[in-house]
């Protein structure tokens, strides 16, 4: 009975070295470095905003009420996290994809782009290239409105086809029928086409 005793302390005494050994390793040691020098250390976090909210090879899909459904992809995004009300992304690099129901698909591609995630309008600038109907339509703005089944080209729209290439000022699709509306902010002026 006392060698049972004897042995029970023993181990006790083993695991009371390896706490107190486990403490002063871990806990105290941290608290002693922090407190040699005699002055506040100060431990600061740096963060790169950017860094904390960039995305990388991001993609959304969506499909509305009438069964048109939407593909975006960004080489990079960036989430505002200070506004959070604004749900706004701001992409590079981007490629879209509508698919019009009983259409042929449009396909988009641009430089930079701001979606809205909640409505899905997204607002395409920077060198668009939109591929439509076996056609090429490039401009410097696209804006991409589901809320208003529409979408408005412009800025020094080039309506690229086989034969000709038709300069306007802007250009509208109706993203319910699919049809192509071309035109000038100024109607004084006129679309101007060339034959190639």
């Amino acid at each position: 009975m006392r060698v049972k005793i004897i042995f029970q302390l023993f181990i006790l005494t083993i695991i009371a070295s390896i706490l107190i050994a486990f403490y002063y390793t871990f806990f105290k040691s941290d608290k002693e470095d922090l407190s040699l020098s005699g002055t506040e250390k100060k431990i600061e976090k740096v963060t790169n905003k950017d860094i904390l909210n960039e995305l990388v090879n991001l993609e959304y899909n969506a499909v509305d009420e009438q069964g048109n459904s939407y593909y975006i992809n960004a080489e990079r995004a960036i989430v505002d996290q200070l506004d959070q009300t604004d749900n706004i992304v701001k992409m590079e690099g981007v490629v879209a994809i509508v698919n019009l129901k009983n259409r042929v698909p449009i396909f988009i591609y641009s430089k930079n782009a701001k979606y809205n995630k909640i409505n899905n309008n997204t607002y395409f600038n920077n060198d668009i290239k939109i591929n439509y109907l076996d056609k090429t339509i490039s401009a410097e703005n696209l804006d991409l409105i589901f809320t208003d089944k529409i979408s408005t080209i412009y800025n020094n729209v080039i309506f690229n086809s086989d034969n000709y290439n038709l300069y306007t000022d802007r250009a509208i699709i109706n993203m319910i029928s699919g049809d192509i509306k071309l035109g000038f902010v100024n109607n004084s002026k006129k679309v101007t086409m060339v034959k190639k």
